[in-house]
């Protein structure tokens, strides 16, 4: 055999074995390609109830989270109105002692008046009458 001949088979040889190669990669990668097709099928079916189930939880949350705000809310206006009622009773409370000490003054002054007055009634009668 000649050595072109022996070069001629060896070319093709080794064009045979790159397209057996060629062959058996491509059909590795479709494999490989179907296992991550698989794998993210159910790595989504997997995910999908878990984040359905984040939403609603997050949904939740929010509702709690605006509940919390009304109630906060309520217990502002609850807070305001006891601060405004605590304000009226202590105004009242001054009040009271405003008139009570007015009251106290005038019935000290009608006391020495019905005091003075008697004593004067009491005077002219030792005296001889009116």
């Amino acid at each position: 055999m000649e050595f072109s001949t022996v070069i001629n088979v060896l070319t093709v040889l080794t064009f045979i074995a790159a397209i057996f190669f060629l062959i058996y990669f491509s059909v590795q990668l479709k494999r490989v390609a179907d296992s991550i097709t698989a794998f993210l099928a159910a790595t989504e079916l997997k995910i999908n109830p878990v984040l359905k189930e984040a939403e609603e939880t997050l949904k939740s949350i929010r509702t709690v989270s605006d509940d919390i705000g009304s109630v906060t809310s309520s217990v502002k206006n609850i807070s305001g109105s006891i601060s405004e009622l605590a304000f009226k009773i202590r105004t009242f409370g001054l009040l009271t002692d405003g008139i009570q000490n007015q009251l106290s003054v005038r019935i000290s002054a009608l006391k020495a008046g019905i005091k003075a007055a008697t004593g004067v009634l009491l005077k002219r009668e030792k005296e001889g009458g009116f």
